[in-house]
């Protein structure tokens, strides 16, 4: 009887040991993807090659000559388990007039899901061209950040070069933009690219803005100087 149960004692040790080994791969293994990613994203880019091949294909629909800023910051309150980026984008012939400026917030949600939570700033004027003067990001507070509900963007690892994402093409990210009611984005994230998709449709399903069904994302290219 006792031979008996110290067998199922060290069983059931074995079991838990390996358990808990797993919990800590698989945690390692999330912590890789989520630098990895935060690596990808930081720096500056720009869509200039793809505005260039527009022009010189002739395309119907024509992309924006644009600028995107990604630049880690630390906010305590959201730092634990992720990682927080100021978001900064701009047409290239209006860069102190940033037509978006936001938070970014990578982390992963309670299904162990990779996800994009985007949050608007209370006060952005103090920030515009701030990979200029990074010193003032530490002004972003976390009471002056708005959680965009429903916009959150859901990341899966194709490869080790390539994550994708989407908001899954509900209607609860929400616009009013030209008549649009929602947002439907997705977006690739590469070592050297960040290509991303976002349109506007009202409840019908009709397009309202951003690039028509069938046509691309902006493909932002990873500029080696920030400026």
């Amino acid at each position: 009887m006792k031979l008996m149960s110290l067998t199922k004692i060290l069983g059931l040790t074995v079991v838990i040991i390996s358990m808990v080994s797993l919990g800590f791969s698989q945690n390692s293994t999330k912590d890789k993807d989520l630098k990895r990613l935060k690596k990808f994203m930081t720096g500056s880019f720009d869509t200039f090659a793809q505005v260039d091949r527009d022009e010189e294909n002739d395309t119907k629909y024509r992309h924006i000559r644009a600028l995107l800023h990604v630049i880690p910051i630390e906010i305590p309150e959201m730092s634990e388990k992720g990682f927080t980026f100021y978001v900064e984008n701009a047409a290239a012939e209006r860069r102190k007039q940033p037509y978006r400026q936001r938070v970014y917030y990578l982390t992963r949600n309670n299904k162990g899901e990779i996800i994009l939570k985007v949050y608007r700033i209370s006060e952005t004027k103090s920030l515009i061209n701030a990979h200029k003067n990074k010193s003032v990001l530490a002004n972003i507070k976390y009471e002056q950040l708005t959680h965009e509900t429903g916009c959150d963007l859901v990341y899966k690892r194709i490869n080790k070069n390539l994550y994708k994402g989407s908001n899954g093409g509900s209607k609860e990210c929400k616009s009013t933009l030209r008549g649009a009611t929602h947002t439907n984005s997705e977006s690739e994230i590469t070592p050297t690219t960040w290509t991303n998709l976002d349109q506007g449709f009202d409840d019908e399903g009709n397009h309202k803005w951003g690039p028509p069904p069938g046509v691309i994302g902006h493909i932002f290219v990873k500029r080696k100087i920030d400026n």
